[in-house]
């Protein structure tokens, strides 16, 4: 083999053991995923948490929000796309503790995506079996301390699916919901669970 050979041989090797390195610390290599799932696998592993078992996934596009259950701990988490084709973890990793005494458990979330995307979740595990809907009211531009009129006040409905975990999500950019008041209802509509959220 000739000299000019070997040193575009030596040459191209350099080049190639560099990329690697660069691929290799990439945070979209050490951090990032290819898919949703792993990138929800990751976030768990990450945190110390799980597996968990995954009841039921929801699409918003650019987020993915798994309804998961992990021993007596249940959680809504959100993994959200990087540069288009990567996924990445989000937040409500860590889960809450089922409180078999109460008919449900619930918790609040806020994960901002992007400058015009905050995103809410309301969510929670019914363990009453008699509640088959579960229903948020909210209300628009209102703060905490203020009195809100019947009129202005929206219902948010959700029928139970067999996991019996439920998801309320909306843009805060969009959409200043005040959470109000939790139900929980029966077959026959009859409110057997209710809780004031001010």
């Amino acid at each position: 083999m000739n000299r000019e050979k070997i040193k575009v041989i030596i040459e191209w090797t350099i080049a190639f053991l560099l990329i690697f390195i660069v691929i290799k610390d990439s945070p979209y290599f050490s951090y990032y995923e290819l898919s949703p799932e792993a990138a929800f696998e990751r976030s768990e592993r990450t945190y110390h948490y799980g597996p968990s078992e995954v009841l039921e996934k929801v699409d918003l596009d650019d987020v993915q929000i798994f309804l998961s259950k992990y021993k007596n701990w249940f959680s809504a988490t959100l993994v959200n796309k990087h540069a288009g084709i990567f996924w990445g973890p989000g937040s409500g990793v860590g889960g809450m503790e089922i409180k078999d005494d109460q008919d449900i458990t619930h918790s609040l979330g806020g994960t901002t995506i992007n400058e015009d995307y905050m995103l809410k979740r309301y969510y929670g595990i019914v363990t009453n079996p008699e509640i088959n809907k579960v229903e948020l009211d909210v209300a628009e531009g209102y703060g905490w301390d203020e009195q809100v009129p019947a009129e202005d006040i929206v219902t948010l409905a959700y029928q139970l699916k067999d996991h019996r975990m439920f998801l309320f999500h909306w843009n805060e950019a969009e959409d200043n919901y005040l959470s109000i008041a939790l139900r929980g209802l029966n077959s026959d509509g009859e409110v057997i669970y209710e809780e004031d959220l001010r």
